[in-house]
């Protein structure tokens, strides 16, 4: 959430006075500290611009001290991950707490039309890890909303300045949240690649949750009342928190609030997609992901996909992605902790 686009993703420990040398950031009190060399936390942190104007920001640490920093805010929009620990923000006048224990239940839509001062509060002493996904108006303009024909209900959020919108995570959110955090400080290109979709289909889905919208995947405004788009929207969310199975159109449509027959009608209309081919496509992209990923065998990706054989899984793959399983899969060590991180030089 600050200035720099340069990326330091790194293990180490943050000392009083690594962190006093960074730009644009300065300490409070630092006469609070006996030394320069006073440890404020150790794990892993990093800030990095993954396209122009697409920046992202994360840690997992433990934080060994208490401290105030002061930084500043950009003009853009930031989407918001707070999984664990306990922090205190004021930018500008508006002041803001993050606090998780464990598990990501909701983000927030963070929208800010000019610079603002930055402070950030914390009492010390415990594990931070948050995401902080921020994205300037070039590049909403560039990349983000270029294919988006009705802007009016965007375009009044993005206006609403430091007017915070929280909206409810699924099982599809958390899971990109944390492929970020874990691939984010990867030097691989394709991981590298995995992070950059993933902070863009996080932006999507913010923009999309925390503004009541929804679009077919044209591109084109839906003819749906708001409670239909409500409802769509919960059976969309409902079918990626169960990936592990396979969902009945009458259990989704139990979930929905309405009749088997009208979620399928609406469902099409809302996404131009079955129901049940949602299910299917949703199910080989998991699989994808944990295959590039290296999480998972080809024989496993198939299971995760709901094929009892490789070969129709090889099949389906190439159809829907034009590759074969083989071409995305690879052999991955396991990540280290941020305990195990090397000290940096």
């Amino acid at each position: 959430m600050g200035t720099s686009t340069v990326d330091t993703a790194k293990g180490a420990v943050m000392r009083v006075g690594d962190l006093s040398e960074r730009p644009g950031i300065t300490l409070e009190s630092q006469e609070d500290f006996a030394s320069l060399d006073d440890a404020l936390f150790r794990g892993y942190f990093w800030h990095r611009e993954l396209r122009r104007g697409l920046i992202i920001h994360a840690s997992d640490v433990f934080e060994e001290a208490g401290f105030t920093a002061l930084s500043s805010q950009d003009e853009g929009l930031s989407c918001i991950f707070f999984l664990d620990g306990d922090v205190d923000v004021e930018i500008g006048e508006r002041g803001f707490h993050f606090q998780g224990n464990g598990r990501l239940r909701e983000g927030l839509l963070l929208p800010s039309v000019r610079p603002e001062s930055f402070k950030r509060r914390s009492p010390g002493r415990q594990r931070i890890r948050h995401l902080v996904i921020s994205v300037t108006p070039e590049w909403l303009d560039r990349d983000g909303l270029a294919a988006v024909d009705d802007r009016g209900t965007i375009n009044s959020a993005l206006k609403a300045h430091l007017e915070a919108r929280s909206w409810q995570t699924g099982r599809r959110l958390s899971y990109l949240v944390e492929r970020i955090l874990r691939l984010g400080g990867s030097t691989s290109g394709l991981d590298q690649l995995l992070v950059e979709s993933s902070a863009v289909e996080v932006v999507a889905d913010a923009l999309t949750s925390a503004t009541g919208g929804d679009t077919a995947s044209s591109g084109k405004p839906l003819d749906l009342s708001p409670r239909d788009r409500m409802r769509m929207k919960r059976a969309h969310d409902f079918i990626l928190e169960n990936l592990s199975t396979w969902p009945s159109v009458e259990t989704i449509a139990r979930e929905a609030g309405m009749s088997p027959s009208s979620l399928q009608r609406l469902f099409k209309s809302a996404y131009n997609i079955s129901v049940m081919e949602q299910i299917r496509r949703a199910k080989l992209e998991f699989a994808r992901d944990a295959l590039a990923s290296g999480d998972c065998t080809i024989q496993e990706a198939a299971f995760l996909a709901g094929y009892t054989g490789a070969a129709n899984f090889a099949t389906a793959f190439k159809r829907h992605f034009g590759e074969l399983p083989s071409d995305v899969a690879r052999v991955r060590s396991t990540p280290r902790t941020f305990r195990e991180w090397p000290n940096a030089s």
